[in-house]
Formats: C-alpha cells, sequence, structure tokens
C-alpha cells in the first residue's frame, strides 16, 4: 500500500502514468491531499480531472490520518497540510510514501518511512512489465519537464531502463 501526496499525485497524472499505477498497486490520499489536487479542476487541469475520475471509479482511495500528529508536523517541519497529512497517514497505515517534494522526504525519512518517488514508481511499472520501456521513458521525460528534480534523479531511472 502507498499513500501519496499532492505533488506526486500531480505528476504522476501528467506523466500519464497515474492511472496505470493504481491499477497495479493500492493508491492512498487524504482528504487534504484530494482537495489540493482537485482545486486545478476549476482551470481544467489534466491532473485534477483524472484524480477525480480515479477517486469515483475507487482506483484511488481516501485514507484518515491522525489530525495531532498533522498538526505538529505542520508546526515542526513548515510544511503544507497535504505533506503533513500524508505523513501522518503513512506512519498510521505503516506504508510506503510518495512524495517528490523534498520537505516531505526529509520529514519522511526522519519519522523512517519507506519513501518512493513519481521516478520509482514508473520505473518500477516497467520492470514488472506493466508498461513499455517506450511508456516508462515517455513519462520519465514529461517528469523532467514538468517536476523540480534534480537532474540526477531522472538520469538515474532513465539508466535504470537501459
Amino acid at each position: 500500500m502507498i499513500v501519496a501526496d499532492s505533488c506526486s499525485i500531480i505528476l504522476l497524472a501528467k506523466s500519464t502514468i497515474l492511472e496505470r499505477a493504481s491499477e497495479i498497486y493500492k493508491i492512498n490520499i487524504t482528504e487534504d491531499v484530494l482537495k489540493e489536487v482537485i482545486k486545478g479542476k476549476d482551470k481544467m487541469f489534466i491532473d485534477a480531472l483524472i484524480t477525480e475520475r480515479l477517486i469515483k471509479e475507487n482506483k484511488l482511495n481516501i485514507i484518515s490520518y491522525n489530525k495531532n500528529i498533522a498538526k505538529k508536523l505542520l508546526g515542526d517541519f513548515n510544511m503544507g497540510i497535504g505533506e503533513a497529512s500524508t505523513i501522518a497517514a503513512a506512519l498510521k497505515q505503516k506504508c510506503i510514501i510518495a512524495t517528490d517534494n523534498k520537505q516531505g522526504r526529509k520529514v519522511a525519512t526522519i519519522n523512517n518511512l519507506n519513501i518512493v518517488g513519481s521516478p520509482d514508481i514508473i520505473v518500477s511499472l516497467w520492470k514488472k512489465k506493466k508498461v513499455s520501456k517506450e511508456k516508462a521513458f515517455e513519462s520519465l521525460e514529461i517528469l523532467k519537464r514538468e517536476g523540480w528534480y534534480n537532474n540526477y534523479i531522472i538520469e538515474k531511472a532513465l539508466e535504470d531502463l537501459k
């Protein structure tokens, strides 16, 4: 089971891989993450529309979290409610956290959570033969354009496909 923050949901949707990932992995989000992502619906952002559809189709699940822990994370680590609620949910569920947010990754590491990023999910789908190499390359190229990654992260993911 994976609990994903807004950044990862948005980037996976933009890279056209969120739906496939949701079919292979049990991906969960918090209500706060859903609210953050759905804000883009007014502007017809594809990530918001895809996320809303996947929720309706029960391919993404909304899970609860300990609000006191999230509040503490907000105060201690200067992060958004989406990241804080995701980390609180991952702590509650004892599951993997998907985050591409630098601060989220730092806090997840401090809390000994298993972390994956969007590039990791794309590479794992290819390794499991759930997407073609071409699709994985295409999705990583979109992440390279749309994300805020250090070049090394995407280059390593592209190298993993070879």
